[in-house]
């Protein structure tokens, strides 16, 4: 699977194109949202449902099956809060047009229902760059026009755009019950760091180093410091999902771990992280270990950590009192497991949030063809 990693499958026909109807993305472009707008997040009735899509991974001609799922994801979960975790585009757009179109028809339909909402970027986002002059700032300033958008623009000297942390309010109160992280994770690693090639081995037909890239220290010290803050202002830590699209290196020890001691059930030793859900692909994180996961252990506060990225992995695992998860791709257009189930894990990833207990969410995937689309 690791070499269809990134090999995009043309699955529409001219009819399924036909049917798609086109976006009209001019009005976003004068409108101002955001969270400064008033859109503050808040549990309802002791509730809040957070719904994750993925790779959506598209051009201006959206697959139609990706915007159905989308919709009927929404109106049958009815979210507090939808995050996109990234690879939201690909590099199929050709003018600031067609980025406009792109990014419309994915966000539209949640915009529409007006359910806060806010994306963090991908290794693939910027793919069209070179040809549209649109980078990811330029990208985020679209999202942030739109009315139900809660991004801001990021902290100043940190590395990547957008990061963003949110907070989200009581039923009763306006003191924070709960809090949203959303990283941007990067692209690609430098081809050559120390005079020394990442991916020399892979070209020699042997080993395999990753070369996506990874979150920086100045990001990790930004969470932590911010997170400290929050600790001083009300008192106590805020419990908090944590979402980006690059895995941790950690997402892999943790499976290899359970992995190796259900297949070797004569040493007498249980798997101890719970991992359930597939992966039928390798991880794919950066070369270097980020120092993150290690930071969210020491703090206490992060919960959970879930990505994108590996489109037919959707595991979910606890690693030492933080949640480790994918969420299998949402989009129609890129790679799924190929063959006859090519698109059977396609879907989103359903996390429900309880203001009683709130570092004890609860999540699971729900998926295109249960829902009749494939």
């Amino acid at each position: 699977m690791n070499q269809q990693r990134r090999l995009f499958i043309p699955i529409l026909g001219a009819m399924l194109l036909a049917a798609l109807a086109p976006a009209s993305p001019a009005a976003a472009q004068e409108r101002e949202g955001g969270e400064e707008a008033g859109h503050h997040l808040r549990f309802t009735k002791g509730k809040f449902t957070i719904v994750q899509f993925t790779d959506t991974q598209d051009g201006p001609n959206t697959d139609p099956r990706t915007i159905a799922l989308i919709r009927t994801v929404l109106d049958d979960q009815k979210p507090d809060l939808v995050v996109f975790t990234g690879d939201q585009l690909t590099g199929a757009s050709k003018t600031p047009d067609d980025v406009r179109r792109a990014i419309d028809n994915i966000v539209r339909p949640v915009d529409e229902r007006r359910i806060p909402w806010l994306v963090a970027f991908g290794n693939h986002d910027e793919d069209h760059t070179p040809r549209t002059g649109l980078d990811e700032a330029a990208m985020l300033k679209i999202y942030r026009s739109y009315p139900y958008n809660v991004n801001r623009v990021g902290p100043v000297g940190v590395t990547g755009t957008g990061n963003v942390n949110l907070l989200v309010r009581g039923s009763g109160s306006e003191a924070p019950a709960f809090a949203v992280w959303a990283l941007d994770s990067g692209r690609y690693a430098p081809a050559k760091i120390a005079g020394q090639v990442l991916d020399e081995d892979a070209l020699l037909g042997w080993g395999w180093m990753p070369t996506w890239d990874w979150i920086k220290h100045d990001q990790v010290s930004w969470y932590t410091t911010t997170s400290e803050k929050l600790e001083r202002e009300h008192g106590r830590k805020i419990p908090a999902l944590m979402f980006f699209h690059i895995p941790l290196q950690e997402f892999r020890t943790m499976y290899d771990n359970d992995a190796y001691k259900r297949a070797h059930p004569e040493l007498g030793l249980l798997p101890q992280h719970g991992v359930v859900g597939e992966r039928n692909e390798d991880e794919c994180p950066g070369p270097f270990n980020s120092g993150l996961f290690a930071a969210a252990l020491e703090r206490g506060d992060v919960k959970g950590i879930f990505v994108g990225h590996d489109h037919v992995n959707d595991y979910v695992g606890n690693y030492f009192g933080i949640q480790l998860g994918y969420s299998a791709n949402s989009g129609f257009a890129t790679y799924g497991l190929g063959g006859s189930e090519n698109h059977r894990m396609r879907g989103a990833r359903v996390f429900q949030v309880d203001e009683r207990d709130p570092a004890g969410f609860k999540t699971r995937m729900v998926r295109a063809i249960d829902y009749g689309i494939q």
